[in-house]
This record gives C-alpha cells, sequence and structure tokens, in this order.
C-alpha cells in the first residue's frame, strides 16, 4: 500500500486532534488507498496563520522532512513533507492550506472554495471536475450568486455556470489563466515564486551529466532546476554539487561526490544533501514556526558579525558554523567551539559548553569536534567534550559531562550515564538509519 496516503492521513488525523475545522476539497472516500500527490485543505481564516507551526511539529513527531514552506497566495500556505521509503527511494506529499471553511457550510460554498483554489494553482484535474459538478448540481442558485461575487463579467459567469450543469470543463480549462486575472483583480500583486536552483560542478564527463539527470527525476515533485556549469559559463546556483572535487568544499550549500563508488550511492548522496539543505532553508526563514520562538538576544548572537560582539555582554561564544537555528530560550554562558556540528531544531540551554576536552586544537583532531544531530535537547549547564555524536532525539540532562556517544532517543545524565539504551548491535543500527548528520 502506498505509504503517501499513510502520512497524508496521519496530517488530517493530526488537524482534527488540534480542534482545526478543515475540509478536503476532493472527493477522495480512503486517503491511504487514494492519496493525492497534494492535499487541498480548506480551514478557516483564524487557523492559517498556525498552519506553518503545526505542520513543522508534525514533521517533526513522524521523523519527516519539512522541505518547502512558502504562501502561494495571501491567504495560502503550501508545505511538502519528504521521507525514504523502504528502498531507499525519495517519497513526498504536498499540502495546500487556503481559506475557505464557513460556519455551517453549504455545498455552494464548498463549490466555491474548491473552484477557487483550483483556478489560483491553474489546475483542474477530471476528480475535481466531477466533484464540482456534483456540489453545483445540489444548489444551483446559490452557487451561482456565489460565482457572481467573485467574477464580475457575464460571459466568465456563464462559463462556470455551463461547465459546472454539463459536467464538460475543457472550455474553462482553457481559459484558467484569465479567470484567475480576474479573481484577483483587486488584489496586490504577487512575484511568482523561484523554484531553488542546483549547480552540478567538477569534473566534466558523463557520470556528471547521468547523475544530475536520475537526480532530476526522483526530485521531479519538487520542482528545482538544475543545471550543469558549461565552459565559461558563470550563472550560480543555490546548491551545488562538485563532481570529483576537493573534500575541503563540502559545506552546508555544496556536496562533493567521489567517483569510484556505485552510482546508486552517488545519486543516494546528493538526494540526502539536497533535501538537508531544503530542510536547513525552510528553518532559515520560519524559524519560529519550525525551529520555535527564540528570544531577541538568541536571534541577534547567531548573526554572523553581531553574534561576535554581542556575545561579550552575555557571556557566550558561538564559533562554529550553523546550518539552521538553535533554539535557545535564555542564551547566556554559552560556550560553542569550532568545529561542533549541529542538525536541525536542537534546544541549548543556558551556561552549556560544547567544546575540547583537552588542550589539543580541534584542527589536530581533523577539524571535527562534537557532531548534535536532529531533535536533540541539551539541558542547562551541560558539558559536552571532545568528537562526540549526539544521536538524533536524545536528551543531555542539566549538569551531564558527555565524553562518549549517545544513541538516539537516548537520556544521558551525570557522568555519561547513558539511559534506554537498546543492546549494542539494536542501538547501532537504529543510530546508523537515522543518523542526520555525515
Amino acid at each position: 500500500m502506498e505509504d503517501r496516503g499513510y502520512v497524508a492521513e496521519a496530517l488530517l488525523e493530526r488537524l482534527r486532534s488540534e480542534a482545526i475545522d478543515f475540509r478536503l476539497l476532493d472527493d477522495v472516500a480512503n486517503i491511504p488507498e487514494h492519496a493525492p500527490e497534494e492535499l487541498p485543505l480548506a480551514v478557516p481564516a483564524h487557523a492559517l496563520a498556525e498552519v506553518p507551526r503545526h505542520v513543522a511539529r508534525f514533521a517533526q513527531d513522524f521523523d519527516l522532512r519539512l522541505v518547502e514552506l512558502y504562501r502561494p497566495g495571501w491567504a495560502a500556505w503550501r508545505a511538502v513533507l519528504a521521507w525514504t521509503d523502504d528502498v531507499g527511494r525519495p517519497r513526498f506529499l504536498a499540502a495546500r492550506f487556503f481559506v475557505g471553511v464557513e460556519p455551517g457550510q453549504s455545498a455552494a460554498a464548498l463549490f466555491i472554495c474548491s473552484l477557487v483554489d483550483a483556478v489560483e494553482k491553474g489546475t483542474l484535474g477530471e476528480a475535481r471536475a466531477r466533484w464540482l459538478s456534483d456540489l453545483w448540481r445540489e444548489d444551483p442558485q446559490d452557487a451561482a450568486e456565489r460565482v457572481a461575487r467573485r467574477w464580475r463579467e457575464g460571459e466568465e459567469q456563464r462559463l462556470i455556470a455551463n461547465a459546472a450543469r454539463s459536467g464538460n470543463w475543457q472550455a474553462l480549462r482553457l481559459r484558467l489563466a484569465e479567470l484567475h486575472r480576474s479573481l484577483g483583480r483587486l488584489r496586490l500583486p504577487r512575484l511568482p515564486r523561484r523554484a531553488p536552483a542546483v549547480l552540478f560542478a567538477g569534473r566534466d564527463s558523463p557520470t556528471r551529466a547521468d547523475l544530475m539527470v536520475h537526480v532530476l527525476g526522483r526530485l521531479a515533485p519538487l520542482g528545482l532546476e538544475m543545471f550543469e556549469q558549461l565552459a565559461g559559463g558563470s550563472r550560480r546556483g543555490d546548491f551545488r554539487v562538485v563532481y570529483d572535487g576537493p573534500p575541503q568544499l563540502d559545506a552546508a550549500d555544496t556536496v562533493v561526490v567521489q567517483p569510484g563508488q556505485p552510482f546508486g550511492a552517488m545519486v543516494s548522496q546528493v538526494e540526502r544533501a539536497i533535501l538537508r539543505w531544503l530542510e536547513c532553508r525552510v528553518e532559515r526563514r520560519y524559524p519560529d514556526a519550525v525551529v520555535g520562538p527564540n528570544p531577541l538576544a538568541a536571534r541577534l548572537l547567531q548573526t554572523p558579525g553581531i553574534g561576535r560582539a554581542l556575545g561579550w555582554l552575555l557571556n557566550c561564544r558561538l564559533d562554529c558554523r550553523l546550518r539552521s537555528p538553535l533554539l535557545m530560550p535564555i542564551p547566556m554562558g554559552i560556550v560553542i567551539e569550532r568545529g561542533v556540528e549541529f542538525g536541525s531544531r536542537v534546544t541549548v540551554m543556558h551556561q552549556v559548553t560544547i567544546g575540547r576536552k583537552d588542550p589539543v586544537a580541534p584542527e589536530a583532531q581533523g577539524g571535527k569536534l562534537a557532531a548534535i544531530e536532529d531533535n536533540v535537547f541539551i539541558g542547562a549547564g551541560a558539558k559536552v567534550l571532545g568528537p562526540v555524536r549526539i544521536g538524533r532525539g536524545a536528551i543531555v540532562g542539566a549538569n551531564a559531562v558527555v565524553t562518549r556517544d549517545v544513541p538516539s532517543h537516548c537520556t544521558v545524565v551525570g557522568a555519561n550515564r547513558i539511559l534506554g539504551v537498546d543492546p549494542p548491535a539494536v542501538a547501532a543500527a537504529r543510530r546508523e538509519e537515522a543518523a542526520t548528520l555525515s
């Protein structure tokens, strides 16, 4: 059974548990069996502002990646969740939220909400068209009045009424762009969204071209723009894939692929890096919704340039490179040395030290110190010392001292006392599967 259906049903169940009065604008009888690639969801106006927070918490709880979050309209949100199936292929589910639910909603109200959504997207599928015709026939008078309030031109009103009455929507599909312009006549213009661009650079070879084609096909639902670096070309991408480049080029917006490994491993490496970059991109753009509300001092402390000056006042020092924001509820007395790596949605309390455990500089140890994976909580006064790895979802208790690896979803207290450890083989396998940092 398609796992996208299970994710869709879980998302709808989460919205129900949050008491959000949503309506799925598609005539889908069984979501787990027939989940569409994009869920069109009408929500009340007062609930729209909370959509990013609900979707982000849902992704965190279910170990999904929130790789896209943006506003396609003035009263809408679009989110894309990503995960990997049992054979390592990336899978995606998009959800489009917009204002459209009214108290005591009638068939005519649902008709106009669904039609406006289709016009704004610029697409009208067969299932949606049949459903719209069924809704129209329940109360054509009310539906026609609602259409007249949205589209003032009589020709456009007749076009919609004829399509809904006859069930033949082909003529309307040809004029979706015109209907969209009429619908937005009194709205302020909105710049179109630019798709993220991925540049494939490095040594020119047929393998690099094949790599780009395969990655483009597997990540097609994201609508990324991918292109190769041509001789003399100066165009830059938002993310770079460097084939056969030096390892030191690896950065937050770059992945280096070395030849000599299986082609499937190259494709997986590039896919993971792109999805990771997209996830961090969302977190940087919407930190309060995805990571959590940071006080102003914590936001400034993580800003290049300003952070170092403010650190003297707060007795803090953040020398590491951050790919996504840290949640720092009390930004005081925090010391993080250069070479520490962080995943996403990491919480660091006050008086925390993450660095080396001896006078040897981290450069002498290969430039690496601690690696903190996703969803880790580090309590007040904790010390994480040396090149250790804190697994995904782990908790470091207050005043704990950590000098060895902590498996995923475990708790460490005192001096390296780890609670909730599975048998070694199971713990190692789970950490390997859930690792979020290379």
